[in-house]
């Protein structure tokens, strides 16, 4: 029962709404992967999957923080909400690009 309760949520949000949600899960789990990548560093036999996955990883990082502050962006124009819910889902989705901006400042003035 909760489950299709939640699957007839899913259906009802909007696009962008579904972005606010996968961009962070997305950028949690690239970056679980290149942690986890690193064990193939060493090995002589796997190293390809190091490289591959890293640049991989990396790419989709940076390809998700940009993708954050545009769907942000939309999120704002497009979504027609009260605007304790628009603010919350405005957060959700820039929460990526925050991170790495709060965390480019800090090691700036350090």
């Amino acid at each position: 029962m909760l489950r299709t309760i939640t699957i007839k949520k899913l259906k009802k949000l909007d696009l962008t709404q579904k972005l606010a949600i996968a961009i962070p899960i997305l950028f949690i789990l690239s970056c679980l992967t290149k942690r986890y990548i690193e064990r193939f560093r060493f090995s002589d036999e796997f190293r390809w999957i190091y490289e591959n996955g890293s640049f991989g990883t990396l790419i989709l990082c940076i390809f998700l923080v940009v993708f954050s502050f545009a769907n942000s962006i939309l999120l704002i124009r497009d979504l027609k909400t009260k605007l304790l819910a628009k603010l919350l889902w405005i957060l959700l989705s820039l929460s990526v690009f925050l991170y790495v901006a709060i965390a480019l400042i800090i090691t700036f003035f350090r």
